[in-house]
């Protein structure tokens, strides 16, 4: 199951949450553990690439 990072908006708690691609799609609502808040929206943060090269 993915992992999504989303920020409030109202007092800039950031987490993640995991949902399903489904739940996702259809707009689910998460509220703010920090302050009770469903200004929520997704948030873009650090992201990690692993690549490989193999030089010959």
């Amino acid at each position: 199951m993915p992992i999504y990072e989303y920020i409030c908006k109202d007092c800039g708690k950031v987490m993640e949450i995991k949902e399903t691609l489904a739940e996702k799609e259809k707009g689910k609502k998460h509220t703010c553990p920090s302050c009770g808040s469903k200004n929520m929206t997704q948030y873009f943060g650090n992201m990690q690439v692993i690549a490989s090269t193999h030089l010959h």
